[in-house]
């Protein structure tokens, strides 16, 4: 179900499947793709709402957005305005970022967080490239980094409609106002990690080439109470391309949380 609702005055587009247990889910920079595999998956287990973030899609951008501090700290709104009680939060990639971002301010509506593959923290040198320049290296090796099947990210450009196009270019625009400097990480973070205070479980494709599995073992060192599973034949966008596989992981982690916090 496709749904339009106006959270502190900004307009967001929203995915909802299934019943259950809520499960705020927040996808990556790559935005949420008319190919929702993962979403009918974790669909049988919970209720899934996959909003479009502002920028993305036909979600609005106010002109008063500019970092991801906003965009968690509307998100905190939207899981109020939903009035989610004892909720999951997950977000993949950038999505990730956000959900820790939202972990560390306020987790009073959330029983457990999930972070695949997420973005958002520096872990080495000043000199070190600890995620990928999604930006600045040509499409072909983007795939070949980014999936351990380059065939499941490969998409027909010249046979999507110029709506969809607009929306993926609006999506990249909007990705690059809120990751590009510094990229695609708050130097800030890494400090704050310790007050999530909720079970966390994070998810890796054991082929990612945009962060590796080395980075998301830097992200649990950092949280307590968390844990990790590696997803095999996967890159970095394991919802989409094991779906079942990354289902079963959430599953797997959400039937453990005690229904009260």
């Amino acid at each position: 179900m496709s749904h339009s609702i106006t959270v502190s005055g900004v307009s967001l587009d929203i995915e909802e499947a299934g019943s259950g247990r809520p499960l705020l889910f927040l996808h990556p920079g790559e935005g949420l793709q008319p190919n929702r595999p993962w979403l009918e998956a974790l669909a049988r287990n919970h209720r899934v709402i996959a909003p479009h973030h502002p920028g993305f899609g036909n979600s609005s951008l106010p002109d008063w957005f500019g970092t991801v501090d906003d965009i968690a700290y509307f998100y905190l709104d939207l899981a109020k305005q939903l009035g989610l009680e004892r909720a999951v939060l997950a977000g993949a990639c950038f999505g990730g970022w956000i959900a820790a971002e939202m972990a560390v301010r306020d987790t009073r509506r959330f029983a457990g967080l999930v972070l695949s593959a997420p973005l958002g923290i520096k872990v080495g040198g000043v000199l070190d490239r600890d995620i990928t320049d999604m930006h600045s290296i040509p499409r072909a090796e983007f795939l070949r980094l980014a999936w351990a099947n380059q065939e499941n990210g490969a998409e027909d450009y010249a046979s999507l409609p110029d709506t969809e196009l607009a929306a993926i270019a609006r999506g990249r625009e909007s990705l690059a106002l809120f990751g590009w400097k510094p990229y695609m990480h708050n130097p800030r973070l890494k400090r704050w990690l310790h007050r999530i205070d909720i079970p966390t479980h994070l998810i890796w494709g054991d082929a990612d080439g945009i962060v590796s599995t080395s980075y998301g073992e830097a992200w649990q060192a950092e949280i307590s109470d968390s844990t990790m599973t590696v997803i095999s034949h996967a890159g970095h966008y394991a919802h989409w391309e094991q779906p079942e596989a990354f289902a079963a992981a959430v599953t797997g982690f959400t039937s453990k949380l005690q229904e009260t916090k």
